[in-house]
């Protein structure tokens, strides 16, 4: 598949106009929560996922009324309408059953079109017969829940079939006429980007005539999220997910329709992912990124609140910057805590250790302070000056020095300059001049994904190069993070907050130099409990699943003394 095809668009151009659905909910329950597992698949709520407007019982006629009088309020929509039958399993039932069911309430309204979700394993012969019958007054569709085309996946979340019970439903169903989707879940547990492919690959060759795609939502109160549940799933955020769905869809036959891309749930029901693009955002950005597929080794530009830029990192998880605003964050969590303007003002050099460039935001915003600012930058990624040429007008000064930078390693501007060295920070901090900077910008990537910048050996080597009146400033404000710096012999304190409840950090020697002092329940919390452990990397040169390994063991050896989990005042 090279273009989009959404299902949507081919039911308003058949039909004149964009056509709505009414979700019904006729209380047929599923098979593999009656008769195999209880619970049924490990993902699934207690209500089916039935359509929002059907959280109260309400017989046929009254969901009906309450679908119409829903799309009509939200969408003005107007009839005829789409029969979507789509809570738990809709063919589960006598045929005689369903007939009825299916008769009152298509009788209820005009609807030209019927959806149908369903399991492979809910459609024997005759049930496939009443569909084919049903075909011939309406378009019909059977939205057929395959999940994966993994059997040991569809074993581990219980689905109650293998993937062979898929290939022989959607040929009878071929067979008889009717048309059929194929629902997929990205992201299921034990699954990786390679899985989700060849799970494409294999339905490729199947009568689908469309596809329904989303990602995995861990709800609360499900079998998935329970603490017993043997594999945890991490959840897809928007980047990965959008890289996931457009491999995927281009192992598809080009005529194949797209049902959906996205899953909706109560936010405070969700555990993982937690996405902070809206649903069309989303929509918006796959829409781009499938047409134009990103060769900048995988980073996203995202704007951030403040209107200035920022980049997500795929291998971090991570955006660089605050999304409530890159350039304000600079401000607020590096110029103004460290005083930067009031230094440059007393005329004399001001030496800054900006730790992660990223795309130059700390850089840039120190050096618009003006005065005699000199700069030594640290990344370990020169991807990222790449990806970062692209995000500045050719004129402003970001651009200016990202293209210097990613030329020469220099950028000299009045008296401002900047210098950049490439690798990893642990190794090139330890070269640098003890007591050679009047400031320190800390800005790597969180703690629980990047610890190699936050541990208490590397924070020593930052104090080695501190001023004796000079400061350290972040964004960061994690116990172990703080609690290495205490123990390195700063004292610590906070900025005020941006974009975030807590405020950054600021550390120095000179007590009187953090704008505002920790909390004493914080320090409790940092220095009495285990909460304030901070990493270890004896070397500088661990890796970051030995750092994790050597905290959880310490933290472990503490609790065993007695030392409390959690320190409450």
């Amino acid at each position: 598949m090279e273009e989009l095809h959404f299902f949507s668009d081919y039911i308003a151009k058949k039909y004149g106009g964009k056509r709505h659905r009414i979700g019904i909910d006729l209380a047929l329950g599923c098979p593999n929560r009656l008769n195999r597992f209880g619970p049924g698949c490990v993902y699934c709520a207690e209500d089916g996922n039935r359509a929002r407007h059907l959280a109260r019982h309400l017989d046929l006629a009254g969901q009906v009324e309450a679908g119409i009088r829903f799309v009509t309020d939200r969408y003005g929509a107007t009839a005829p309408y789409i029969a979507y039958f789509q809570a738990f399993t809709s063919t589960y039932a006598p045929v005689e059953t369903l007939r009825k069911l299916y008769g009152e309430v298509l009788a209820l309204a005009p609807f030209a079109i019927v959806i149908v979700g369903t399991r492979p394993d809910a459609l024997p012969p005759g049930t496939v017969d009443f569909l084919a019958e049903l075909a011939r007054d309406y378009e019909v569709w059977v939205e057929l829940g395959v999940q994966s085309a993994h059997d040991s996946t569809l074993e581990l979340i219980r689905r109650g079939h293998d993937f062979a019970a898929v290939e022989d439903a959607v040929r009878r169903l071929d067979a008889a006429g009717i048309r059929v989707g194929c629902h997929m879940i990205a992201g299921l547990p034990g699954e990786d980007r390679a899985m989700f492919l060849e799970s494409a690959r294999r339905i490729a060759v199947l009568p689908f005539r469309a596809v329904k795609l989303h990602p995995l939502l861990t709800l609360k109160g499900t079998p998935l999220a329970s603490p017993d549940f043997p594999v945890k799933p991490a959840g897809l955020n928007e980047y990965e997910y959008a890289d996931w769905i457009g491999g995927f869809l281009r192992e598809l036959p080009e005529e194949w329709l797209i049902m959906r891309l996205t899953a909706e749930a109560e936010p405070e029901r969700i555990i993982t992912p937690r996405w902070w693009m809206s649903k069309s955002r989303f929509l918006d950005f796959f829409r781009e990124q499938f047409r134009n597929p990103p060769s900048n080794g995988g980073f996203a530009g995202v704007t951030t609140g403040d209107g200035s830029p920022t980049l997500y990192h795929p291998g971090f998880r991570q955006h660089f910057h605050s999304l409530a605003g890159a350039a304000t964050e600079a401000e607020r969590k590096f110029v103004q805590p460290s005083r930067l303007r009031e230094r440059l003002a007393g005329g004399k050099p001001v030496r800054v250790l900006d730790i992660g460039f990223g795309l130059g935001t700390n850089c840039s915003a120190a050096l618009r302070c003006g005065g005699n600012c000199e700069i030594v930058t640290l990344e370990n990624d020169p991807r990222v000056l790449h990806a970062a040429r692209g995000l500045y007008p050719s004129e402003s000064l970001e651009f200016r020095l990202v293209e210097a930078l990613a030329q020469t390693g220099c950028f000299v501007e009045g008296e401002g300059r900047v210098e950049l060295l490439c690798g990893d920070a642990r190794d090139r901090v330890s070269r640098l001049e003890p007591g050679s900077f009047d400031v320190i910008f800390q800005d790597g990537f969180s703690p629980d994904c990047n610890p190699e910048l936050w541990s208490y050996d590397f924070v020593r080597q930052l104090a080695r190069l501190l001023k004796h009146d000079g400061v350290i400033v972040s964004y960061c404000s994690a116990f172990p993070y703080r609690g290495a710096l205490l123990r390195a012999g700063l004292a610590v304190g906070e900025s005020e907050p941006f974009g975030r409840k807590r405020g950054g950090t600021v550390a120095a020697f000179d007590p009187a130099l953090p704008p505002l002092p920790l909390p004493e329940k914080e320090r409790g919390i940092i220095l009495r409990s285990t909460a304030g452990t901070a990493y270890r990397d004896p070397t500088l040169a661990g890796s970051r699943e030995e750092l994790f390994r050597r905290r959880e063991a310490t933290v472990a050896r503490l609790r065993r003394r007695g030392v409390p989990k959690w320190f409450k005042a």
